[in-house]
């Protein structure tokens, strides 16, 4: 007869008691974590859905954190154009009143008063220097993909330092955007040998280095210089076909008292014959046969030199030679020449010194933003060059006294100007459509689409969360229950064990 209990019914019960103890061990951690496994072996007829789920969950929570951040990034940049605006808006209201004066002879308190005026104008301007350097996270936010880079750079830390700039006769501020905004670069390929003198000079080999347009009587035939109309005529048709409202032109040799100087266009006729210019033309005549019109490409005002071993450095073009071969600049360069090729570049030095690129932010998986507004935006522009219209020195009107008349003229334009970069006007031709207005409908716009995109990706996240824990989340009532049944039945298993154990083939027989 086999001995009781056997080694096989022992094993066997066993097996069974250590099995229910790993269930009430499992139940028991599902109870205190919640979860109907550990691992995905565990839940396996669901786990390549939950991975899928818990992927997109996680993506589109990428996506929230990713537009949090920009939701931010617009709010500063938000907040920087709107107190751009505000000083903008208060500084016009100033230029205004004081426009409501007569200024043809001005007394020393109306001048003391307009220097109190330039000097509020240099401070609006360092403003909004300030609020366009504005930096979040260590990134520029209006450098336009440059985000290392300081976008706004006014280089004068004083009124008088701008001054010693734009004197306002020799040198005046630029009234266009294409004279403001003019960064031409110019290099050897353009200068051939290029000297610089300490008399104050840098001299190219190459005829019209310097010049985009060089304009003889050859091409223009008699030009003819009429102060009523402010307007420099040529003869033949089509001669100046290539100026472009906006541009700086130089007029030389006409013979004409006080007319050669430069000018900006403010148009141009259809025919291409007549160019209406600021300032106004100083005498009626007809230019002699040697008159030259130009239109430089390196401007009065200050430019930057790079890649020379004793002269790179900023100056000021105080003079432009007609050929367009020699700079006037100051302070005075260090004798040096050299000879073509060279790695010397001559710049017009801009404000902006950002980047061009529109940043694009992606919004979902389907769907990117453009920020679309660096600091060279033309609300901008035009805010910096209306301030420093006012900034720069007086109009000498030649014997010393202001000249009143010149004055008013470009205060005028500077209020123009001003006033269109805040709130554009359709009739407005001679400038873009940019203004803060629009800066700031552009932003709230963006971040309109940002909240809306987060609204809704906290929705898809909340129900990726809900369908997730549907799958992996343990019912903790059901767990409970089934700890008790699995505790009862570890309990009878250890009876049943201990009855077992306790059977002998003695007390069988008996």
């Amino acid at each position: 007869m086999s001995q009781v209990p056997t080694l096989a019914a022992h094993n066997l019960l066993t097996s069974r008691l250590m099995q229910t103890q790993k269930n009430v061990y499992d139940l028991q951690t599902q109870l205190s974590t919640k979860k109907k496994s550990q691992d995905y072996t565990g839940i396996s007829s669901d786990s390549l859905r939950l991975i899928n789920i818990e992927n997109q969950a996680s993506r589109t929570q990428a996506f929230i954190t990713a537009n949090t951040v920009a939701n931010t990034r617009l709010t500063a940049m938000n907040n920087s154009v709107s107190s751009a605006r505000e000083s903008l808006k208060t500084f016009r209201d100033d230029l205004s009143q004081y426009l409501g004066r007569d200024l043809t002879t001005m007394s020393d308190e109306e001048i003391n008063n307009f220097k109190d005026l330039q000097q509020r104008a240099f401070n609006t301007m360092k403003d909004v220097e300030d609020y366009f350097d504005t930096k979040l996270d260590g990134q520029y936010l209006f450098a336009g993909g440059k985000a290392d880079t300081v976008p706004v750079e006014v280089p004068y830390t004083s009124l008088s330092g701008f001054q010693s700039v734009y004197d306002g006769n020799t040198v005046t501020a630029p009234e266009s955007r294409f004279a403001h905004m003019n960064n031409t670069q110019v290099t050897s390929a353009d200068t051939g040998n290029l000297a610089f003198s300490s008399a104050g000079t840098i001299t190219a080999a190459t005829a019209d280095a310097f010049n985009l347009q060089h304009y003889t009587a050859a091409d223009t035939g008699a030009v003819t210089f009429t102060a009523a109309s402010g307007t420099i005529a040529a003869t033949t048709a089509g001669a100046f076909a290539n100026v472009q409202a906006g541009m700086t032109i130089q007029v030389g040799g006409s013979g004409v008292a006080g007319d050669d100087r430069f000018y900006t266009v403010k148009s141009m006729s259809t025919d291409g014959k007549t160019l209406t210019v600021d300032p106004s033309i100083a005498a009626d005549g007809v230019g002699a046969a040697g008159t030259e019109i130009t239109v430089p490409s390196i401007q009065p005002g200050p430019i930057t030199v790079t890649g020379s071993d004793n002269n790179a450095r900023t100056y000021t073009v105080t003079g432009i030679s007609m050929d367009g071969r020699t700079l006037t600049v100051n302070p005075p360069p260090v004798n040096e020449t050299l000879t073509a090729p060279h790695a010397v570049q001559i710049s017009n030095d801009i404000y902006y010194k950002g980047g061009e690129t529109v940043v694009q932010h992606r919004v979902d998986e389907t769907r990117t933003v453009e920020f679309g507004i660096n600091a060279k935006d033309g609300a901008v522009e035009k805010a910096f060059r209306a301030l420093g219209m006012v900034c720069q020195g007086m109009p000498d009107d030649g014997s010393g006294n202001v000249d009143g008349v010149e004055l008013t003229r470009r205060l005028n334009q500077a209020l123009g100007v001003i006033t269109d970069a805040i709130d554009h006007s359709a009739g407005n031709t001679t400038e873009n459509g940019q203004d803060f207005g629009r800066l700031e409908n552009l932003l709230a716009s963006n971040q309109i689409v940002l909240s809306n995109a987060m609204d809704r990706q906290k929705t898809q996240v909340s129900f990726y969360q809900t369908r997730a824990g549907e799958m992996e989340n343990a019912d903790v009532t059901e767990v409970a229950v089934k700890i008790n049944d699995e505790a009862n039945a570890l309990q009878y298993s250890y009876a049943a064990m201990s009855m077992v154990n306790n059977l002998s083939l003695l007390n069988y027989l008996s």
